[in-house]
């Protein structure tokens, strides 16, 4: 029957869907107005780098959305994209970026493997936009930070394919505004759950306080659900469950046990509270970014759990034009015990039939991006997808993460970005953590001795308007140094070639 058609119908039907809507795309920009302008552009890049270790230091490797390899590399990418926008609010947006590398391997060898990190057509009316396929999603806290602005969602792990409809901020009074997204993603990669989907919704408020000064925050809910396990079997994927999923609901009869008690699928999200503030000289940003895995940490029982954010912008270009400092607290997980025994009064008012009978659930170790059935928990393609501190990642023979063993760590982060002189740009980031593991493990894990890390970049850029030559040029330095990852220095040399032209 209708509605138990499956949901997985838009994975089966994504290239179709996918050629479609860049038809109409099309379709739509043939018959443009002469008041439209397009833009168009291409870029390739090729970089080399290599380390003193086994694994290239931890900046090395992170935020460039998965697709440098941990180890020794060479890498190439080559992308494209067009962009069409019209006095009349209507605009059209596509791109492509490929990546291939030849990486060393740890014991000896060599592996050469590549990358779609972007395949994507956008369009879009005003502040209402829909994007199809592998599309990056917007960090507005920028490169230097940890996170990019969201701990769910850094620059950490690739881009997954999906649909994503949003909206920008729509002012419904002249002092307050609303934007939000609701998207449905399909985790493709060699995972514990395979074909685990995503639905992820967010909904956010702004308030305006004067023209300088503005508040805004907001919920975002995101479940891993359906897929198939080798160890609890094919999980529900009907239509019904999609709501059950948007709604945070319940399981149903074909459910396993803990979905049927709890709710259906592995639920997580954020909630953040963020004070804008521009000057004159400077734009100054103020955000508390915390998780949530569960009910106690939406009700904020896990406060102070998150990322707390200062970043500094300064308006006139110099030698420093942005700073970001970033304290990282994912330690408390509303507790460290999720449930105790009950005594004799508790246990004689509890039914029976209760799954937790003679124990009281008290709601800690929320252990963020685990879970007991999506054991991969929340990485794609072997890589963290949110806060990249949270790690530990344990892999089986298949190349399969199967559990994430290291979900509290506190840190200290700061990024400069600045002008040597024009032309020569740098950015310099400095990541100082001490990782705690997990509630409950082992005394002989790695993180019982809750070892402290160092991780520091410096990454200069030549730019042609200073050589004169048709291509940018980047050099970073890298660099681990305390008791978690081996002590190493790593240093890049790049090369990027891009042009564009407007018409």
């Amino acid at each position: 029957m209708l509605y138990h058609a499956n949901i997985t119908i838009f994975a089966y039907n994504m290239k179709k869907l996918f050629y479609l809507i860049l038809l109409l795309c099309f379709m739509c920009t043939t018959n443009v107005r002469a008041a439209g302008h397009w833009t168009s552009g291409w870029g390739t890049s090729g970089s080399l780098s290599g380390g003193t270790g086994q694994y290239l230091p931890f900046w090395a490797h992170t935020g460039h959305n998965g697709i440098v390899p941990t180890t020794s590399n060479a890498l190439l990418t080559l992308g494209a994209g067009a962009a069409y926008s019209d006095s009349n609010g209507f605009f059209y947006e596509s791109g492509c970026n490929f990546a291939g590398w030849l990486a060393s391997v740890p014991n000896g060898g060599m592996t050469v493997n590549g990358a779609v990190d972007r395949l994507y057509v956008s369009a879009g009316w005003k502040m209402l936009r829909a994007e199809l396929g592998i599309a990056p999603r917007q960090r507005e806290f920028g490169e230097l930070s940890i996170t990019g602005g969201n701990m769910m969602w850094s620059s950490n792990a690739r881009n997954l394919p999906g649909i994503n409809v949003k909206a920008d901020w729509i002012p419904l009074f002249k002092w307050f505004a609303i934007r939000g997204n609701l998207a449905h993603y399909k985790m493709n990669d060699n995972r514990a759950v395979t074909g685990t989907m995503i639905h992820d919704k967010a909904l956010e408020g702004k308030i305006t306080i004067n023209s300088r000064v503005s508040i805004s925050g907001g919920l975002e809910h995101i479940a891993q659900w359906g897929g198939y396990s080798d160890r609890w079997g094919a999980q529900p994927s009907s239509l019904v469950d999609y709501f059950r999923v948007f709604f945070a609901m319940h399981g149903g009869e074909d459910a396993l046990d803990t979905d049927k008690i709890n709710v259906l699928g592995n639920h997580m999200g954020r909630e953040y509270i963020r004070i804008d503030w521009t000057a004159d000289r400077f734009g100054l940003v103020l955000q508390y970014d915390k998780p949530f895995e569960d009910g106690s940490g939406l009700r904020l029982l896990n406060v102070p759990d998150g990322v707390w954010s200062v970043k500094l912008n300064l308006k006139k270009k110099s030698f420093v034009n942005e700073i970001v400092y970033e304290y990282v607290n994912t330690t408390w997980q509303s507790g460290p015990f999720h449930d105790r025994p009950a005594t004799l009064e508790e246990k004689w008012n509890q039914d029976p039939s209760y799954s937790y009978y003679g124990r009281v659930v008290l709601r800690g170790c929320d252990n963020y991006f685990a879970n007991g059935v999506y054991n991969s928990g929340w990485t794609y393609s072997g890589r963290i997808i949110g806060l990249p501190l949270i790690g530990g990642l344990v892999f089986d023979k298949n190349g399969r993460v199967t559990d994430v063993s290291c979900s509290r760590v506190r840190a200290h982060h700061i990024g400069i970005a600045g002008n040597f002189t024009e032309g020569c740009p740098y950015k310099f980031k400095a990541t100082c953590s001490r990782s705690y593991g997990r509630y409950g493990q082992s005394d002989k894990s790695i993180f019982a001795s809750s070892p402290l890390q160092l991780s520091m970049a410096m990454e200069v850029g030549i730019q042609n308007n200073l050589t004169r030559l048709p291509v940018d040029f980047w050099v970073g330095v890298y660099s681990d140094l305390g008791q978690l990852y081996q002590d190493s220095f790593g240093l890049t040399l790049k090369v990027v070639r891009r042009s564009s032209r407007t018409f």
